[in-house]
């Protein structure tokens, strides 16, 4: 009876924590954001739209042809920009933390790389490399830093006892990083992934509405803006703002299954997701 009841708090518990909070959370912005679209000079002006119509503005973009293009285009210069960055980063985070000279030879890359004004280098680069490669160079140019820095903190981070144990029994390199590394940083990759593909995706979005002459998000949002079709640039935005959000779920939903021994919620959540299951197959 006590361990049915301690579940049961357990149970409810997660359940607050996975879905009434995220839910309040969302009210709360549909309602700040209901606030602030009415204030009149904000209303007159037709800049930022109502809920209700940023979805109508939404459903007329998404039946127009470029639609599709111009989102699968944005995230595909995401994504190829973000693989680049990170691989780069990994590879450097490993040269550092096994030759201390190269991370003196990089810090002052990262130093001046995080230094860079986002606006200022996207000018610059627009002018050497052009709009087709921009948003790619600018992302890496933001996004591999972050990455580098979470990446050899992790590694630097990894149990010196642990490592000086598998030398003593002569554990083999490939098990060290089987059994020791890769577990030790496999957090800290997910955590760099979350927190900086988001900002990738920004960055990516903003190099294409300064530089990018093709269908893609940002171009969007510029020619809506300059067509002074400001509640379509805005749907754009918000457009932007869902792929972010939906990018950062699916890596996070990620990140859960792959450390199942960090999230053991989520195990709750799957009994109770299992149980609703039932319960609607038992009222059919």
């Amino acid at each position: 009876m006590t361990s049915s009841t301690t579940q049961n708090k357990r149970l409810d518990k997660t359940f607050l924590q996975w879905f009434i909070f995220p839910i309040i959370g969302a009210l709360l912005i549909v309602g700040l954001w209901t606030c602030l679209s009415q204030i009149k000079a904000i209303k007159d002006s037709g800049v930022i739209l109502t809920p209700l119509e940023t979805v109508e503005a939404i459903k007329t973009e998404a039946v127009k042809p470029y639609f599709y293009d111009a989102v699968l285009g944005t995230l595909k210069r995401s994504f190829f920009s973000f693989l680049i960055s990170f691989a780069a980063a990994a590879f450097f985070a490993v040269l550092s933390n096994f030759q201390k000279w190269i991370r003196r030879v990089i810090n002052p890359f990262i130093t001046v790389f995080r230094a860079l004004p986002t606006a200022a280098i996207i000018l610059i680069l627009l002018l050497c490399i052009g709009g087709k490669t921009l948003p790619i160079a600018v992302a890496f140019l933001m996004v591999f830093p972050l990455v580098y820095q979470n990446l050899y903190a992790a590694i630097e981070g990894v149990d010196k006892n642990l490592l000086q144990m598998t030398r003593v029994f002569g554990m083999s390199k490939a098990r060290r990083l089987l059994n020791i590394y890769l577990p030790g940083i496999t957090p800290a990759v997910f955590s760099s992934l979350i927190a900086s593909f988001g900002l990738n995706i920004k960055v990516v979005i903003a190099a294409e509405v300064m530089g990018l002459p093709t269908v893609s998000v940002g171009y969007m949002i510029l020619i809506s803006k300059q067509g002074f079709e400001f509640g379509t640039a805005f749907a754009w935005l918000v457009i932007a703002v869902i792929m972010s959000f939906v990018c950062e779920c699916v890596l996070r939903i990620i990140s859960r299954l792959a450390m199942p021994y960090k999230y053991p919620d989520l195990r709750i959540v799957k009994k109770a997701l299992k149980k609703i299951a039932g319960l609607f197959g038992r009222a059919k």
